[in-house]
């Protein structure tokens, strides 16, 4: 039997949702050449945290899950400068603009898709911890019936009867007593 862990889940826990909303801010912000620091405090307003709780979130647990992604965006970022310094200022903004909304897309369906995979295996757990009540539980209909069974099998001793075997019991002690006493005292090595 798989063991089941249990969790308590706080009301203010981070949910897979606010560590993608918070990944892809940071992301857009390494893109675009801003720093972390403006992005923990654009999260920690969408989110409804603070700046330090989303820049600790990030530092613990989202940067490790996205360590590819930090990368593209750090080449994506030098790749926008050095074209940013062959094109013109307007080209520049209308490029940064449609990159990172490309970007944002990517990130939100690849969110999905990591979602979607959570959610089956969920489900597939579901159906195990289902399945696995179903024979527990057939398991203690069959206990409860030998059990039953094993009951019906003992005749019920009533009081009375506990009565009437208890003094043929004390009388069998006081005759052996008395055939003893009849006898005399014995030594040991006789």
């Amino acid at each position: 039997m798989p063991s089941v862990q249990r969790w308590v889940t706080r009301s203010d826990a981070w949910t897979p949702e606010d560590d993608a909303r918070l990944a892809s801010l940071v992301l857009q912000h390494i893109r675009s050449g801003s720093t972390q620091l403006r992005a923990f405090e654009e999260a920690a307003s969408q989110l409804g945290r603070t700046a330090a709780a989303c820049g600790y979130r990030w530092n613990g647990v989202v940067r490790k899950r996205y360590r590819d992604e930090i990368e593209a965006a750090k080449r994506e970022r030098k790749a926008g400068q050095r074209r940013a310094n062959q094109t013109a200022a307007a080209g520049q903004e209308t490029h940064a603009v449609t990159v990172t909304t490309a970007d944002s897309m990517k990130d939100v369906i690849k969110f999905l898709q990591t979602f979607s995979e959570q959610y089956q295996n969920l489900l597939q757990q579901v159906e195990a911890l289902a399945a696995e009540n179903a024979k527990l539980q057939q398991r203690v209909e069959e206990l409860t019936a030998q059990l039953a069974k094993a009951q019906e099998a003992v005749p019920a001793i009533t009081p009375e009867q506990l009565e009437e075997d208890s003094k043929a019991l004390f009388a069998i002690m006081e005759r052996a007593r008395k055939l003893l006493e009849a006898e005399g005292p014995r030594l040991p090595n006789e």
